[in-house]
């Protein structure tokens, strides 16, 4: 996937759900006091982000940026 492909998912609020050696993460999106929000991580386990720039900047798939996954993850 791209990095154009992944805002368009963002953008749509299309969730988003992967399996990465043998754990599922989740992309998601809600809304609270302080906002909208997309809601990242293993399934249960969960982070709230504010924005694309701070999910971009700070969410982890194990010890790598899910940025720097973006290539191998599939777009479906």
């Amino acid at each position: 996937m791209t990095l154009e492909e992944f805002r368009y998912l963002v953008d749509i609020k299309r969730v988003y759900e992967f399996e990465y050696k043998g754990k599922n993460y989740n992309l998601r999106y809600g809304c609270d006091e302080k906002g909208e929000y997309l809601r990242f991580g293993e399934q249960f386990l969960e982070t709230n982000y504010y924005s694309v720039g701070e999910f971009l900047n700070t969410a982890r798939v194990e010890n790598s940026f899910f940025k720097d996954m973006l290539e191998i993850l599939p777009l479906k």
